[in-house]
């Protein structure tokens, strides 16, 4: 089969085919291979690119902020439409099924994620993204290739036995680039592109290609027609092996995370999948567009988090989103929002702290352009994914980076720190679970060290309705179950003192 057919016959079929239903209770064991090379964690990262640009201030909305909803007259949500997840802020009314993921602890929101000199073109903000070069640099490998590149220097002599990253569909190749190969592994539908290369699927052609930007292009597709032919087999047992316990949504993004889980649940050693949804480029008719987006988005993730929990694979994955850049501040005359700069990244599992790191973007300090302002670099967070999650030195992400980058402690237990979960530096307050919530919510915390607390509620007319003094506590985390059966329907105010500073979120009492 001619290359063409091949692409052509995945084209036109399911990502998942009618051999791989979108639901698949069976067998319960679960073969794990080996590892090999020296790759050591068999941590596995889920990365969801929101192709387009996805619009920060219309998904954690900053609903008291006068400037925004005098920047978005039609776009703008209030209090009573998001659904709160801070005190200032609320998540878009079709991320409801992220809503209680967030409020149990289990997802985390990094604000103002771009870098400096930010770019407003798709094409060029992607490939910054996906290489890890500064804005005025052109680079042409991607940071994951040359990160694999250091773990097999000589790949694809002396590769492990399991593809060393799937990318699915036709999202930025370039990130797999390494100086000398591609190490991606494309995938469609595993059984489908199985049966397809078992039809005399030639990968190429030996002769050498010209020493031209078409052979460049030609020796990268031979690449990738090598690594997803060698294999074939590897996922095609996985995918027979692996199970499905939810039904997903019936979507783009819904189907790639089933496959996912599937090849996981099969025993596929794969540390890196690399997803993709598009439809985030919202310049016109954004109101539908976007809601529609992010609802397939939410509930495709949501659905994919509970698969892992029900097959008890949840402590080895971690799912992130990224988006080449956010939106500009104010709405444009065709209902909809322009390239801007900085956006949240989102993160996801049971593997990641679930809090809010960085602050609400600042509406009315801008750049010169009069765009968001950048609190995190996004290589800060690749770099995190390197050291706390893959465990590794951080002379590795410095020498992918060309650059020391901080990281940010999203990493529920960092590998870097040999597993133990880390010692908070301050006080930390979580979201309160469940919230609405009746007649009870738990309010947790975590402490730097030994400390008095002092649980305070309050009235939306400031009068302090209860105080629960807990005496002192020890370092790490702690529970407290509020009860409001003696309260009034409403909204509450939730204040923790400890550790010498105070911190505050609401909560809203239904009976």
């Amino acid at each position: 089969m001619k290359r063409r057919d091949f692409i052509k016959a995945s084209m036109v079929m399911s990502i998942l085919g009618a051999k791989l239903p979108l639901m698949a209770l069976g067998k319960s064991h679960q073969n794990i291979r080996r590892k090999t090379g020296t790759w050591e964690s068999d941590r596995i990262l889920v990365l969801i690119k929101m192709n387009g640009g996805n619009d920060g201030l219309n998904s954690v909305i900053p609903v008291f902020d006068s400037l925004y909803h005098q920047a978005r007259p039609t776009l703008a949500f209030n209090e009573n439409q998001a659904l709160m997840v801070t005190e200032d802020s609320g998540f878009h009314p079709q991320m409801a099924s992220l809503f209680p993921i967030f409020q149990n602890g289990e997802m985390g929101i990094i604000h103002g994620v771009g870098y400096p000199q930010s770019n407003l073109s798709h094409f060029r903000s992607s490939d910054i993204w996906v290489t890890g070069s500064p804005s005025n640099e052109i680079w042409t490998s991607g940071w994951l290739g040359r990160l694999f590149q250091n773990e097999y220097p000589n790949f694809p002599d002396g590769a492990p036995d399991h593809p060393v990253a799937i990318q699915f569909g036709s999202a930025n190749l370039l990130e797999f680039q390494s100086t000398q190969t591609n190490f991606a592994t494309m995938l469609f539908d595993p059984e489908v592109m199985y049966a397809i290369i078992n039809e005399n699927y030639v990968p190429g052609s030996n002769d050498p290609p010209p020493a031209t930007y078409g052979g460049d292009e030609l020796n990268f597709v031979r690449e990738l027609d090598l690594t997803t032919l060698e294999y074939s087999e590897e996922i095609y047992a996985a995918g027979q092996d692996g199970n499905l316990t939810v039904e997903y949504p019936n979507n783009n993004l819904g189907e790639q995370l089933a496959v996912t889980a599937k090849l996981i649940s099969g025993g596929l050693m794969t540390p890196i999948y690399r997803l993709h949804i598009g439809g985030f480029d919202t310049h016109a008719g954004q109101s539908n567009d976007h809601s529609q987006r992010l609802n397939q988005t939410s509930n495709a993730i949501s659905a994919f988090l509970q698969d892992l929990k029900n097959q008890g694979l949840d402590d080895r994955v971690m799912v992130m989103t990224t988006s080449e850049f956010g939106r500009r501040v104010g709405e444009n005359g065709s209902n909809g929002t322009d390239h801007g700069t900085s956006g949240p990244v989102f993160t996801f599992g049971t593997t990641t702290i679930g809090d809010v790191y960085g602050s609400q973007p600042s509406l009315s300090n801008l750049d010169n352009n009069n765009n968001l302002l950048v609190e995190h670099d996004f290589r800060q967070v690749y770099s995190t994914l390197i050291e706390d999650w893959f465990g590794m030195d951080s002379s590795i992400s410095q020498s992918v980076f060309q650059d020391t980058f901080d990281p940010i402690p999203f990493v529920a237990n960092p590998l870097s720190v040999n597993g133990s979960p880390t010692v908070p530096d301050s006080f930390t307050l979580f979201p309160a679970f469940p919230n609405p919530f009746n007649p009870a919510t738990n309010i947790r915390f975590e402490l730097p060290s030994e400390a008095r607390a002092t649980i305070r509620v309050f009235d939306l007319k400031g009068r302090e309705v209860q105080t629960h003094n807990l005496g002192k506590l020890n370092s790490g985390q702690h529970d407290f179950r509020l009860d409001g059966r003696d309260l009034s329907s409403g909204v509450y105010h939730i204040q923790v003192e400890a550790a010498g500073s105070v911190q505050s979120q609401r909560v809203t009492l239904v009976k």
